[in-house]
This record gives structure tokens, C-alpha cells and sequence, in this order.
């Protein structure tokens, strides 16, 4: 597995500086935004020459992109926005191929107009469904276009919403180039009964051989040992999960604040050295 991290967590007045930080603290790997950069995730153009700096700002610190900010809402209730995003998309995608990346990560969206991960209860309704999934084979043919991937997550307040949902979305389109990122939080109830195990388990088995990235979200709340019980996330559970179905993508460390960083790295690197997992 390779570890990468979110490329937001890192605030600097230029974005170089976000890049150097991240170089300093031994990663390789980043989900990469073009937000600090032109203002935009998902800006309508980008010039030639930006492209060619972010390039060699990479290339300079030997860091490579292991997934690419694409989200939108693919389930927005507003026809002309999925079609104005839809444009928006190829931008994203053609960066991403010409910084040699190859998977974009996207968002089956909800039908809450403002936000697109914010749950809304018509997001259950064969429409959203429909809209979705129109937009996603739009997407499919970006990807093809620009030889990448889009990878989507199954996600609670998302029309797909549990990893039964993200399987059948696969199965829908059997695209080669539609594939999925697995964050344990946005699966796991934190209250209740259920056997979080079981439900990660289920969730890596349906969908381990469509998996191109995995997430460690908030790993300080739902991921480390404290007093107040037992984390949400059994990382050795989990890692072990991934490496047994053959996992060797990126597992990227996102929603922590910058100074927990050092010591999530570090217990992800620990907990992996202790499971006999290699992780770059």
C-alpha cells in the first residue's frame, strides 16, 4: 500500500509551500485539488502553462498524484447544473492525465441542491437514481476520452449509500473504468448494535476488486485509542482486510487537523509494521 495524504490539509499562502510541507513529512502519494491553485476544484479551463508548473512543482519534490479532486453533485436535482459540471469534469480530467494521474475521484451526489454531502430522503427515489446515473455515463465517457479513472464512494448521505448500492452501480455499467474508493467512516453507524466488523468485512469482500484507493478519515476520532472506548475504525482490522483481498493503492489520510498529522502517519505506519503490512 502506498500512503498518501490530502493535499487541503495544508494551508500556505502558495500552494508550492502546501507541496513542501508534505515532501518534508515523507509522503509521496496526495489527493490532489486544483482549489489553491486557480480558486476552483473544478474550473472551466486551465491553461497550458499551469499545467506545466504544477508539473515540474511535483517533479522537484518527487511527489505523484493518487487521486485527483473531480467531486460534484451527479445527483442535483438541476439538469443544468450536472450538464455544467459535466464540462467542468473533462477540465479536471485532462489535467489529471497531463500531470500523469490517472484516477478521479467523483460523487454520486444527493438531491439536496446546496450541498452534495448533505442526505436528503428523495435521494432513495428511482429518479435520483436515474439522474445519477445518466451523469455518471456521461462522466464514463470523459474517461474514456482521457484515459482515467472515476472513482466514486459509497457514502451515507449520497444516493449511493452503502456498499450493496455501490456494487450495483458496477454491475449497471460494467465499465472498466469505473471504480470505487472505500472510507470505512462513511459506512460504519457509530451508534447502534451493529457489528462494525461485519459490516467492513462485507463492504471490502463486495467491493475489494474494484477498489483503487482507500481513505483514513479523521483518524484521530475514529481511529486511535482513547479513553472513551473503542474506535470507530479498527485500523488493524482494516488494513489487514485490504491486504488479504490484495489492496495495493493508496490509502490516504484526510479530515485531521495539520498538527495531528506527524502522529497519524505515525500510527498508521506502526499499526501497519505490526500487521506485516508494507506501506511506502
Amino acid at each position: 500500500m502506498k500512503l498518501g495524504i490530502f493535499m487541503k490539509i495544508f494551508i500556505r499562502p502558495r500552494w508550492q509551500e502546501s507541496l513542501d510541507v508534505i515532501a518534508e513529512a515523507g509522503i509521496r502519494w496526495i489527493h490532489f485539488t486544483l482549489q489553491p491553485i486557480v480558486g476552483e476544484a473544478l474550473p472551466q479551463e486551465v491553461d497550458t502553462r499551469t499545467v506545466d508548473q504544477i508539473r515540474r512543482e511535483l517533479t522537484a519534490r518527487g511527489l505523484k498524484i493518487a487521486t485527483f479532486s473531480g467531486t460534484f453533485n451527479m445527483a442535483h436535482p438541476d439538469e443544468g447544473y450536472r450538464r455544467a459540471y459535466l464540462a467542468r469534469l473533462a477540465t479536471v480530467c485532462s489535467v489529471c492525465r497531463d500531470l500523469g494521474g490517472t484516477i478521479v475521484a467523483v460523487c454520486t451526489g444527493t438531491r439536496d441542491p446546496l450541498d452534495m454531502w448533505k442526505g436528503h430522503p428523495d435521494n432513495q427515489t428511482p429518479q435520483a437514481w436515474e439522474d445519477m446515473s445518466r451523469t455518471m455515463e456521461q462522466a464514463l465517457t470523459l474517461a474514456d476520452r482521457y484515459q482515467v479513472v472515476l472513482a466514486f464512494e459509497p457514502e451515507t448521505n449520497n444516493v449511493v449509500d452503502s456498499p450493496q448500492k455501490a456494487q450495483r452501480l458496477l454491475g449497471q455499467f460494467q465499465h472498466p473504468r469505473l471504480r470505487v474508493i472505500l472510507d470505512p467512516v462513511n459506512i460504519l453507524p457509530e451508534v447502534g448494535s451493529a457489528d462494525r466488523n461485519q459490516i467492513l468485512e462485507e463492504a471490502v469482500r463486495l467491493l475489494g476488486p474494484a477498489m483503487v484507493a482507500a481513505h483514513a478519515k479523521d483518524v484521530v476520532r475514529t481511529g486511535m485509542p482513547a479513553r472513551s472506548g473503542a474506535p470507530l475504525v479498527d485500523y488493524s482490522r482494516y488494513l489487514r482486510l485490504l491486504h488479504d483481498h490484495r489492496f495495493e493503492g493508496p490509502l490516504l489520510i484526510h479530515s485531521v487537523a495539520e498538527d495531528d498529522v506527524p502522529r497519524v502517519i505515525a500510527f498508521l505506519r506502526t499499526t501497519a509494521e505490526e500487521c506485516r503490512i508494507r506501506l511506502d
